[in-house]
Formats: structure tokens, sequence, C-alpha cells
């Protein structure tokens, strides 16, 4: 077990566990989540179904869990901050991202598409793009950074491939959820600051992060990673359709009215939700959006966003979360999982992550929305 030291504790979490590192204090609650102030280095560790299985019962997940959870309630009828408004009143993680994600979609004009002809998906150009990223983006890093932090952070952001594979040149829910874990030990360090600085990180940060990554497949062709699986609600996000729908939760805006202003207007739109679903149609052309995307269609039959937002955390726990095939690139460290983390393993069985784009109708469709309705309450 890891050493415990002296360290000032995070921003506590208002409802759900309350999260500390080092010592706990002398009566802790039942639910406390406890995470090591000396956090065991990051490591591919989710790459077997036992390590699996065992994660989601791990202090760092059920914390992340409940983070994800305070933010959907707390950002309920709040509207996306782009643009220079983004930087009014910023936290100074949220400044840093946001200065870093500006910076990231400047380097893609420094590394153009290479020609490649007859090759739909993949753009070799990627793999430069990525080196360039590897040797820039620490730099962007404050200095004093929490003890811990930079070594928790970087293997999320680089060797877990936050912003797409560089060998596989696609990108999809496992990337998305590397970058969203790299916000969340921000938070765990205390370096994000309070409930409002962390709510930022949604409002703020996650907009420009999909601005970018949104550039990043137009730009270099990358293959959707979760194109033909059964974890994907779209071929690339996931967490912005959360989000979203939190926002709208309780809204005059019906599901079947979002759905309406993303496939009919060119926007602006002021949710993730609206944002993401305007954004499907970019990538999918030339058949009808029931057919190429009948996950989130089915969401829209909803009369109001009580079940589609409950469904979409179930669905994101079941199927990013709890899915090998997602989860076994990322790098987790200590303030992901906790103590006594399993030690790194190759994958079983390894699957494929990609198999193409093609917005058809295809077998495996019928699988995947009889899941979805399950959590949904179908």
């Amino acid at each position: 077990m890891a050493p415990r030291t002296s360290m000032p504790p995070p921003t506590l979490i208002p409802r759900g566990p309350t999260i500390q590192t080092g010592r706990p204090m002398a009566a802790p609650s039942a639910d406390a989540v406890v995470l090591p102030s000396n956090p065991a280095s990051p490591a591919p560790v989710l790459t077997t179904e036992d390590a699996i299985h065992a994660w989601p019962s791990t202090p760092g997940y059920r914390g992340f869990v409940d983070w994800l959870r305070v933010r959907c309630e707390r950002i309920r009828g709040q509207a996306i901050v782009e643009g220079p408004a983004a930087y009014e009143g910023a936290s100074e993680t949220t400044a840093t991202f946001l200065r870093l994600l500006d910076a990231m979609i400047e380097w893609v004009e420094e590394v153009p598409p290479l020609p490649q002809a007859n090759q739909r998906f993949g753009n070799r150009a990627f793999r430069d793009y990525i080196e360039l990223v590897a040797k820039r983006l620490p730099s962007f890093l404050p200095e004093k950074l929490p003890p811990h932090l930079r070594d928790q952070l970087l293997p999320l952001l680089l060797q877990s491939h936050a912003f797409g594979h560089p060998t596989r040149l696609d990108y999809g829910t496992g990337h998305e959820l590397a970058f969203a874990l790299g916000l969340w030990v921000c938070v765990v360090s205390g370096w994000a600051g309070d409930a409002e600085a962390q709510d930022q990180l949604v409002l703020r940060v996650f907009p420009r992060y999909l601005d970018l990554t949104t550039k990043l497949q137009a730009t270099y062709r990358l293959e959707p990673a979760g194109s033909h699986g059964v974890w994907g609600l779209d071929d690339f996000a996931f967490l912005p359709y959360l989000f979203g729908s939190a926002q709208l939760f309780g809204g005059s805006v019906s599901p079947a009215e979002a759905l309406k202003a993303a496939t009919t207007t060119q926007g602006p739109f002021t949710d993730l939700y609206t944002l993401s679903l305007h954004r499907v149609g970019h990538f999918k052309r030339g058949a009808a959006f029931s057919e190429h995307s009948p996950l989130l269609d089915s969401l829209s039959t909803f009369p109001n966003w009580v079940k589609p937002h409950s469904g979409l955390l179930k669905m994101f726990q079941a199927e990013v979360l709890g899915k090998r095939v997602v989860v076994q690139g990322l790098w987790v460290g200590g303030w992901c999982w906790g103590e006594n983390m399993p030690r790194p393993e190759a994958p079983r069985d390894e699957e494929p992550v990609s198999e193409g784009g093609a917005a058809t109708t295809a077998p495996w469709k019928a699988e995947q929305l009889r899941r979805a309705n399950q959590a949904w309450g179908h």
C-alpha cells in the first residue's frame, strides 16, 4: 500500500461521497471516498475482464462518476460559454485548458493533411500532429502544480490519446473519456477550484475540446473508433449528450425540439446536446437521421429529459466505463483507481476497436438499440 503523507485536501464535492487525499478525518462518513496522497503512477491496467469488473468498486471510479452526477445537477439551465467570453472570470485551470486547446487548434495549420489517394479514413499527417502535441503540451501546465498532478494528468492526455490515436488514426469515446479523467484528476488535486470553477470545466472547457476534436476528425479523416461497437451512442462522442441533456433538463425544449433544431438550423446552439446532434450531420450524410443514428433518434421520442438523462448516465457506465475494448487504452493512476492498483497485463483476446464508419443500417444496430432501450426504460 502506498504510504500516506500530509497534503491539503481537494475541493469537496457537495453531494455524494466526500473526496479526500491523505489520511481521512477522525470519523469519515461511511460513503467517504479516500484517494491516496501518494498515488501510484498511471499504467494501462484496464486490459482484462477482472480489472474491468473490479474498477466500479474503487474509490477513484466512484468519485469520478459522482463528480459527473454533481456537475449534471449544477449545470441545469446553464448555457455553454464560448469564444473570448469563456476567459472572462475563468479559473486558473479553465484558462490553462482553454489556452492549450486554442493552441492545439492553431497547430493543425502547421501539419496539413498528406496527399492520399483511395483512402477514406486516416490521414497519416495526424501522427506528425500528435508528435507535435506531445512535445509542446507539457509546457502549457503551470510549473507549480499541486503535488503529483502532472504525473497523473500527462499520461491521460498523451499516452491515453485524449485527442485521437496516432497509430490507428481514429478517435472515439475512450479517447474522450481520457480527457474527462484528466479533468477529474485536476479536481482531486484541488487545482480545479470550487464547485463553480469545476462547472466551468464542463461549460467552457468541454465545448472547446469538442471544437478541437471535431476539427481533427474532419482534417485528418480520423476513423470513428466507436462506429461499429454496441457501446457507442454516436461514432465519436458520448459525454456531450450526457452534459447537454443535463443542461436542458427541466427546461422548455423537448428532446424532439432539440433534434429538429439540430437538423434544420445552423445555430448558434447553447447546449452541448443540440450542438453534438448538429455535428453528427458533418460526418453522416446520405441517409435519414433515424437510420444512421438510431440511438440518438430514439431519445427524441421522450416527452421530457427525465428518462433520457438518467438512461444516458446508466449507458455511460455500462457501455463506456464498463467496456474493456473502450477503456483498455487508458493509463489509469492512483487518483482514478485508489490504493492497490492491479498490475498491467496484456489484453486477452483483444477485440478490434474500429471497423469503419459506414452510415448504413447494420445487424449490430438492433442489439445496440435494444441495450439503450433497456437503459431508457422502453
